[in-house]
């Protein structure tokens, strides 16, 4: 049977992964098991945003898309300022 799985090495400081093994100690996990969370969070994340900045960038590409000139934004900002 064909493994599901690929497999990759990191290297990390071992003071990273000092705490990593605490982690998964905590949770009474192992540390691959905790690595692979963390990288389904990161790329879940990822996703997310890149799919929120395309529609942004859909939505300033659109027709009716108004941008403000760069005095204009820094006089709203000077508005904040003390």
């Amino acid at each position: 049977m064909a493994s599901e799985t690929g497999r990759m090495s990191v290297s990390v400081a071992p003071e990273k992964q000092e705490k990593l093994d605490a982690i998964a100690h905590s949770l009474d996990r192992s540390r691959n098991w905790l690595v692979n969370q963390a990288i389904d969070h990161y790329l879940e994340i990822y996703d997310w945003q890149t799919k929120r900045i395309q529609e942004r960038l859909d939505i300033a590409s659109g027709k009716n898309a108004k941008f403000h000139s760069s005095d204009d934004v820094d006089a709203i900002i000077n508005k904040f300022k003390a």
